[in-house]
């Protein structure tokens, strides 16, 4: 086990190391914003099935289900900087090697790989601030990783478009965010945390210790890549052009972006747990109030950027509360738990939100949402009635949501 412990770092060391690894963050969302449309548009242009551009987009995913059950005891041996730099160097190959091999098969092993690489930087960043922050700050540093993971994610498709698809450009745009990832994470390599190598939890005991946490990243992983995949389609369902949905997407992302360190703040001010159950209610009162204004610009622009932060507010509080609930030996096996579960919702979310679409067009996607996002508050509000059964520690109460 490498890294200095969290409780011996000075004031001057936690800011220095939180300040690195949420920088970093940046550059990984960006190298995913550019990877996805990349792919896509690559494969349409060699006459690709759908189904095998969609094999393609999920590669990444099967290599975070993969590694993960054992990712948590390799990053604790060889510590968190080397094996965030191990990652980005394997991510950083992966587009170096997309302009060699320009085949269908080549880019499927190729996104295998690239999503093997950014599983190292993903877990260990999230685990690293969980491991860093003060209970006091931890909603609001959680808040702002989100909000460089998602605005790097975001940049993707916009910096894709300025470039374009030919030449090297667009896999210099990947290398390069792999650097600007590793680079900050280099520098700060002596405030890095110690990680446990040998957790004593495995993958399920990590759900069991967390199980809210665990709510929040799948209701968060299916509302997210269902808004993010077909709020585009319920639009022109609804009668609106393919600009207009385009436009309420941009203004969902943009939403969730700003509004993170707004539910970040507000975990610090209050029960995490009831802001996990405030989230799910919040979501599905703004989707139904933005499907019922969907024929007024401006107050279906309004509420569309509200309900952004709901989204995004499933995962910023799942992570809040996982380093709330997991003890620093365990957070690294819980995070890998949080991740595998958050990639569960995304398969989830379009395929049952899209079928609901096509039951009842356009209404049954935001119905989907609706009872998506309720079903997580009500979760959260029966595990928190079995924590407080008679016998279990008054330390696990509501009101000990801090």
């Amino acid at each position: 086990m490498t890294g200095l412990s969290a409780q011996a770092m000075t004031a001057r060391q936690r800011v220095l190391s939180l300040t690195a690894v949420i920088v970093s963050t940046v550059g990984l969302g960006l190298s995913y914003g550019v990877g996805y449309p990349l792919t896509a548009l690559k494969f349409e242009e060699w006459g690709a099935p759908g189904w095998l551009i969609g094999l393609a987009g999920g590669m990444p995913a099967l290599a975070v289900f993969l590694l993960l059950p054992i990712l948590p005891r390799i990053i604790g041996r060889i510590g968190a900087v080397p094996s965030m730099v191990i990652g980005c160097t394997l991510t950083a190959l992966g587009f170096l090697l997309m302009p060699v091999f320009q085949s269908i098969e080549a880019w499927i092993l190729l996104r295998f790989l690239i999503g093997a690489g950014m599983t190292f930087p993903w877990l260990v960043g999230e685990t690293w601030i969980n491991t860093v922050t003060t209970e006091a700050a931890r909603g609001r540093m959680m808040a702002l990783y989100v909000m460089g993971l998602f605005t790097g994610y975001a940049a993707g498709p916009l910096v894709l478009n300025a470039v374009g698809t030919a030449g090297f450009a667009p896999y210099a745009i990947g290398i390069c965010a792999m650097i600007a990832t590793a680079a900050p994470l280099l520098a700060a390599w002596n405030f890095a945390p110690a990680l446990e190598p040998h957790p004593q939890s495995g993958l399920m005991g990590a759900i069991c210790l967390a199980p809210i946490a665990m709510v929040g990243a799948f209701a968060g992983g299916i509302t997210e890549l269902a808004y993010f995949s077909l709020l585009p389609v319920y639009a022109l369902d609804a009668g609106l052009t393919s600009a207009d949905g385009l436009v309420l997407l941009s203004t969902l992302m943009i939403g969730g972006i700003a509004l993170q360190f707004a539910v970040g703040w507000l975990c610090d001010r209050v029960s995490r747990d009831t802001v996990m159950i405030g989230m799910g209610f919040a979501c599905a009162l703004l989707a139904i109030a933005a499907a019922a204004a969907i024929d007024s610009q401006v107050p279906r622009l309004v509420l569309t950027f509200l309900l952004g932060g709901a989204v995004l507010g499933f995962y910023s509080v799942g992570l809040i509360v996982l380093g709330t609930r997991v003890p620093a030996g365990e957070l690294a096996v819980a995070n890998a738990a949080f991740l595998m579960i958050y990639q569960a919702g995304s398969i989830v979310g379009p395929g049952v939100a899209g079928a609901a679409m096509d039951i009842w067009r356009p209404h049954g996607f935001v119905l989907a949402m609706v009872a998506f996002a309720l079903a997580a508050s009500c979760a959260t509000i029966w595990l928190i009635y079995r924590r407080r059964s008679p016998g279990k520690p008054e330390a696990d109460t509501l009101g000990a949501g801090r």
